[in-house]
């Protein structure tokens, strides 16, 4: 099922970070309650951004423990929440996308669920969310806009 959710997380970086991260706790606690965890992938703008996001997620939410892990971390355990950008590979099936980048990665079809995340800057951050929206019209899917 590809379904395609375009949520706006105020007007910076930082709290689309704080949003991706309380979004990051919902579907983990969902996840749990229903004793299947699902597999998440954070998909970052840059590398800098991942590493930002990895130490949040450690904050937020505050009181639910996220294992987490950043993508090409070979030291770390495997664990449920995988933050990657771009430049990095994923290769596992994952059930959701949290996609901080303003564009949707050309695999975003391959997730039962994407979440885009629109930061509302009056700029290009946002101008490139609208050409993700309208790629996904291209693509036959009718994304969900949630204010």
């Amino acid at each position: 099922m590809e379904k395609v959710n375009f949520l706006t997380a105020g007007q910076s970086e930082e709290v689309a970070l704080r949003f991706a991260c309380d979004l990051v706790g919902k579907l983990y606690l969902n996840s749990l309650k229903r004793d299947h965890t699902d597999m998440i992938n954070l998909r970052c703008f840059d590398a800098n951004q991942a590493h930002a996001i990895d130490k949040l997620l450690w904050q937020i939410p505050e009181n639910l423990l996220i294992p987490h892990k950043l993508i090409n971390d070979k030291d770390s355990k495997d664990c449920n929440v995988e933050i990657s950008y771009p430049g990095t590979r994923t290769i596992k099936n994952y059930d959701f996308l949290i996609n901080l980048n303003p564009q949707l990665p050309s695999n975003y079809r391959d997730f039962r669920e994407t979440y885009q995340i629109v930061i509302k800057d009056d700029s290009s951050l946002q101008e490139k969310a609208r050409a993700s929206y309208k790629k996904c019209l291209k693509d036959g899917i009718k994304p969900t806009y949630i204010d």
